[in-house]
């Protein structure tokens, strides 16, 4: 009890003693300022200038608050940073014996300013010809080869050994070497306490605003900072992006970085809805591939691109509306990234893809898909290409098979009406160039090759079109109904892609009575076709109605099937039978007929 009374006396009067002693030095303004500014100098050769006001305190807590503050860097002559008021917490002890030991520093209204280097890739290459893009890629390679390591945004605040960081209300501007208006940084809050250079846990929280973008990071990490192997451990780091996509993204990491060499490999997890992925992913700034990802989704979205920076989102958004706009190749080269991808469900251009496994590389311009393998609509899909955009005009090249493809559910994937039902087979090897996605499917070329099983066309009757112009011949009238849809025993085509057309050639199609050859052509962008087919038919088609009972003088001719239209025009229009064709034929095969049995009876005079 004599104890705590005795400390109730003597803490007063031990406050006092220190503020007499520190009186001195709290009325100095110029001099605490000259220490700070000293030991700013010393341990990180940064000036520092204040052209407001100095404000001194000893309680709660002994600090230091200067207004309007400007920090340059060693070796520059501008300010580098600006402050609007920036607070300093100093330690007792130091202030003894006039010197200034900071354990926090609280920043308000910070304008950090990032000068632009000479580095090409801030250079915009959709206005580059193809020898200067060349160089542009030469020029990168030795850049990043020659690159050193840049000073961290903690570098100050630990070489002072100040505990904890506090910066509100803040933007740094990243300028661009090319000219142009800064990209800015809005940073609402930074938050950093125990910062420290014994390997001990550092806590980080922020969150930025990137205007441009209209995206927002907020962000927690806890760091290990260990400064002879220059090396950080991060125990935990978790990011949510939101305002870019339409469902927030969340990243949570955890892994370790080489400050000299620029790396960090990471194991991670990211989420956005219902979309899932973990897996690894190794960055390495002054390296190829910067980023190297193996990485597993449930889901696949475009919109995990918005993590990689708006030129990884450029390059991975769909085509622009119409086709005719540029391809987005500047935002393609700026992409230096290897992934291997295992996808459960995709949903790529429309289309829906399961189990997929893709490995790809993305350098300078030229995405190559070495191997895509997975599912689309029942079928089995295999496939390689090759996206080169390193020069102004793109070229493609890509081979692949689809095996048993549901075609109700690809007609449905495509927005087309539902023409057929069945399953399908193809092989193609296409390529391609173009500036524009229009372009770009207007010259490809190569071979398609068609199989199919099971064929239903749907709305389209062959069988009722050629047994009317049966009976026509017949000069009866057809009195059974017949089926409005096609069945088709055997279906198969090969196609050649040229100038925007795919033509058909040797196209076969059987059906229980009637077998079709013809060919024809299809253009790609405005879905118009012209088809011919020749039909043969068999006595046998006389089941269906016996207006339609073929005789051998009809079984001798080719019925010419026409079909033409629009692919999203009415299937019941497409097609009719050419009867005049038909009646020419039958009058030229008659009058054969005619003058080979007068040929005959006159060789029987003759040899008789």
């Amino acid at each position: 009890m004599k104890r705590s009374s005795a400390l109730l006396i003597v803490a007063p009067m031990a406050l006092v003693v220190i503020a007499l002693l520190l009186l001195p030095l709290l009325l100095d303004k110029a001099r605490v300022l000259e220490l700070a500014t000293a030991m700013l100098r010393e341990q990180t050769g940064a000036t520092l200038v204040v052209g407001g006001d100095i404000g001194l305190r000893l309680v709660p807590r002994t600090g230091v608050s200067l207004e309007d503050v400007s920090l340059a860097l060693p070796g520059e002559d501008e300010p580098t940073a600006r402050v609007r008021s920036l607070r300093l917490g100093l330690q007792l002890v130091p202030l003894l014996s006039g010197k200034v030991a900071i354990d926090r520093l609280d920043l308000e209204g910070l304008d950090y300013r990032v000068a632009g280097g000479d580095q090409a890739d801030r250079v915009d290459t959709s206005v580059l010809s193809d020898a200067q893009l060349d160089e542009y890629y030469a020029q990168r390679r030795r850049d990043k080869a020659a690159s050193s390591n840049a000073a961290g945004a903690l570098a100050i605040p630990l070489a002072l050994n100040v505990a904890t960081l506090n910066v509100t209300d803040s933007r740094l501007r990243l300028e661009n070497a090319g000219g142009g208006d800064p990209t800015i940084i809005e940073l609402q809050r930074f938050e950093a306490s125990d910062l420290n250079l014994d390997a001990r846990p550092m806590r980080l929280a922020a969150t930025v605003i990137l205007p441009r973008e209209q995206l927002q990071l907020d962000m927690e990490a806890t760091l290990r900072l260990d400064p002879a192997q220059q090396s950080v451990s991060i125990e935990q780091f978790a990011l949510e992006a939101s305002g870019a996509t339409a469902q927030p993204i969340r990243l949570r990491a955890s892994g370790t970085a080489d400050l000299n060499r620029q790396t960090a490999d990471l194991e991670l997890s990211v989420a956005s809805g219902d979309v899932r992925g973990e897996g690894s992913l190794v960055y390495a700034a002054l390296e190829s591939p910067a980023i190297d990802a193996d990485m597993h989704f449930n889901r696949f979205d475009p919109a995990i691109f918005a993590l990689a920076g708006p030129e990884a989102t450029s390059a991975a958004g769909d085509s622009p509306a119409g086709g005719d706009d540029p391809l987005p190749l500047a935002a393609l080269r700026d992409i230096d990234t290897r992934a291997t991808l295992a996808i459960d469900e995709a949903l790529l251009a429309g289309h829906q893809l399961q189990s997929l496994q893709i490995q790809l590389r993305a350098l300078e311009g030229v995405v190559e898909v070495k191997s895509l393998t997975g599912e689309v609509y029942g079928g089995q899909l295999a496939a390689r290409a090759t996206f080169n955009g390193r020069h102004n005009t793109a070229t493609l090249e890509t081979r692949g098979e689809v095996r048993d493809l549901d075609i109700a559910a690809a007609l449905a994937g495509a927005g087309t009406k539902p023409l057929a039902t069945g399953q399908a087979s193809l092989d193609w090897e296409l390529q391609g160039a173009g500036r524009t996605r229009n372009q770009l499917v207007q010259a490809l070329t190569g071979p398609i090759t068609l199989q199919t099983s099971q064929v239903v066309l749907r709305d389209i009757g062959v069988e009722q079109l050629l047994c009317e112009a049966v009976a026509l011949t017949n000069q009866e009238t057809l009195s059974a109904s017949f089926a409005a849809d096609t069945r088709f025993q055997a279906l198969e085509a090969n196609v050649q892609l040229a100038a925007g057309t795919a033509t058909l050639r040797a196209l076969r199609a059987d059906l229980d009575h009637i077998k079709l050859t013809g060919s024809g052509a299809y253009t790609l962008l405005d879905g118009n076709f012209d088809t011919t087919f020749k039909a043969r038919l068999s006595p046998e088609l006389e089941s269906l109605d016996r207006a339609c009972r073929v005789s051998k003088r009809l079984t001798a001719i080719d019925w010419p099937l026409d079909c033409s239209g629009n692919i999203d025009g009415e299937p019941g229009k497409w097609c009719k039978v050419d009867t005049a064709a038909i009646v020419k034929d039958l009058s030229v095969n008659e009058a054969q007929r005619k003058i080979e049995k007068k040929a005959g009876k006159l060789l029987d005079k003759l040899f008789n």
